[in-house]
């Protein structure tokens, strides 16, 4: 997810050096600040390639436990959904 997709979706850009952790499913995800993001993973999602943008910012470890709990499209998307929300709160 893009510095400007965080942005419009909470309002607010997150902070410098801010790292996120969400829970999804029983499990705990790290994920770095927008500004930390691989350059790879902003290419892959201005490519439409999301899952592959999720891998690279996931890390090979975190991506193989979330890929292991999400099988379909509607799993991506509630997992999607979870950041979004724990982005709204951090940043406020």
């Amino acid at each position: 997810m893009a510095t400007r997709q965080r942005a419009e979706a909470t309002g607010k850009p997150a902070s410098p050096g801010a790292v996120l952790t969400v829970t999804w499913r029983g499990k705990r995800f790290t994920l770095p600040s927008a500004q930390e993001f691989p350059l790879e993973a902003l290419e892959a999602e201005e490519e439409g390639k999301h899952l592959t943008a999720l891998k690279l910012i996931l890390g090979g470890d975190q991506y193989a436990t979330w890929r292991a709990l999400a099988s379909t499209a509607a799993d991506a998307e509630d997992f999607s959904s979870v950041v979004m929300r724990e982005l709204g709160r951090g940043n406020r």
